[in-house]
Order: structure tokens, then sequence, then C-alpha cells
């Protein structure tokens, strides 16, 4: 389920072969193998525990559930996760930035640690930068995408150093996607325009099959992509603006709409106001 501007959730059908093609990517391009341990921060009522769960499951690989709780004590979280060998995360921004904030890898290593992933929000580039200080041999990958894709449709893999003022790449779409950017009147922006915006638009395997009991809203964002006239191609909208760089990269810039991400999470302001419309001796709301 994602946040709904109306106050009411609106529930994402992910099929069985969106996840299978989603695992298998992640399996596949990432290496997890029988030997990954991942150490999962993602409740299950979040889509980015499909990763966790789905791969570990295709590369019979092992999951740890790491306590919530420890997210308070970073020292206790990184010697809870050597002691199970934790070699594999994919976090939100948000956890990662606890440990760089609070400095913890200055007094607790993490010498199993091989793949750093994380999506759901911008990553800080000053708390990317401290985990790689500390762990500069480790994989680091940027993904990003809507639960309506199936939790992701790109990824840009870290192999360069960036600075504080630079923003970090969504990179390119995972194979069987297609990920583009369409103006206001529908018309492709390419990396031929840099800086001019567009909206994120997706297609592929991992697109999601709509809402659940919820025809309209599933028309308003799930429509036939409008560079294909020739056969049925479903798309989804993602309401995210991108751009290309002048170096050719695709980068997020902001929403469309009045949309924001806490702890990764998607939650649209209008939801906020309708619960707060709600209460007793409440006029207005903004």
């Amino acid at each position: 389920f994602t946040s709904g501007s109306t106050g009411m959730p609106k529930g994402v059908a992910v099929s069985h072969r969106n996840v299978m093609a989603y695992a298998e990517w992640v399996k596949t391009t990432f290496d997890i193998n029988e030997a990954t341990v991942f150490g999962s921060q993602t409740p299950f009522y979040f889509s980015m525990s499909v990763l966790d769960i789905y791969t570990t499951l295709a590369a019979g690989a092992e999951l740890q559930i790491l306590p919530k709780q420890l997210f308070a004590f970073p020292v206790r979280l990184l010697e809870y996760m050597n002691s199970r060998k934790v070699n594999t995360i994919y976090w939100v921004p948000t956890a990662l930035s606890i440990v760089a904030n609070w400095k913890v890898l200055d007094y607790v290593s993490l010498p199993y640690m091989e793949k750093v992933l994380f999506a759901g929000e911008v990553m800080p580039v000053k708390h990317l930068n401290y985990w790689r200080s500390y762990l500069p041999e480790a994989r680091y990958v940027n993904l990003y995408g809507p639960t309506e894709i199936t939790c992701n449709c790109t990824y840009y893999e870290i192999k360069k150093d960036f600075t504080e003022e630079e923003q970090i790449p969504i990179g390119i779409a995972f194979p069987n996607e297609r990920v583009f950017l369409l103006d206001e009147e529908d018309h492709l922006v390419t990396a031929e325009n840099p800086g001019v915006l567009g909206e994120i638009c997706v297609t592929g395997t991992a697109l999601a099959l709509g809402y659940y009991a919820n025809p309209e809203k599933t028309s308003e964002v799930f429509v036939q992509n409008p560079l294909n006239r020739r056969y049925l191609e479903p798309m989804y909208r993602t309401g995210d603006l991108g751009r290309y760089g002048e170096d050719g990269e695709l980068y997020y810039a902001t929403r469309k709409d009045f949309q924001i991400k806490h702890m990764g999470h998607r939650i649209e302001l209008g939801e906020v106001e309708a619960a707060c419309q709600a209460l007793e001796g409440i006029s207005r709301v903004c």
C-alpha cells in the first residue's frame, strides 16, 4: 500500500511475474548467492522488503532481520551485524545516515561488508562519502523506483568520487525495463537536451497490475505508452520529474505533486490534510 492524497491508501497489485523478474535481476546483477548474508532494515509492510525477501529466496542466501530498536543504538547495531556476519545491506539513506551522523564506523568496523545498496529517497553525498572512506572496497549502488514498478527500475553503481555539491545519478534501466522522460505534451526528452525536465515513465516486466480494486486511480497513471501507436504497451507515470545532466546521466529532480518522502515512505501531504480536516474544530487545512 502507498499513501493516497484522499486519505485512503492505494493498494498496489504486484504479480508473481513482477517479483520473479525483479528478484532474478537483482540476484544476477549484484551477485547475490549462497554466501550472501542480508542485513534487512526494511519492515515487511514496506515495498523495499521485496528485494530482501525474494532475492534471498531465489539465491538460497541468508536473511538476517535487524531488530528495529538497534537503529536507536547504532554501535550495538553494527556489533549485531558483525555477530551475524552480515555482508550485504539494502537500506534507506536515512538509516545509512544514522551511522554516518554518529560516526559509528570510527568505533566499530564492518569487516564482512561487501555490498551497500540504497533506495527510497535521495542519498546525501556527505554520508555516502563517510561510508566509502571506511569501506572503500565495498560495492555501492543507488537504486530508484516506486512501488508500482516492483520497487525499482534503475540503478547506478558508484565507481567515482562525488563532491558534496554533486548529485548522484539514478542510472540505467533494469533488463526488460524501459525508463524515459516525457514532457507535458508527451514528447520524449532525451540526453541531447540536458537540464530539461520530464516526467519519469516506465514500461517493462516489473510493471505492476495496477491499484487493487481502484480502476479510477489505475487509469490515471497506468496508461498506454504515448510513444507507441502500434500495439498495447502499458506504462506507469511515476509523478517524479527527472533530467539528463551534461554527463548524459539521468537524475531525479523533484515531484510533480505534493508527495514527500520520509524514511523512504511515500507520503501524500493531501492525506495528512484529510486526517487533520477530520478533527473537531478544524475549519481549513494546508
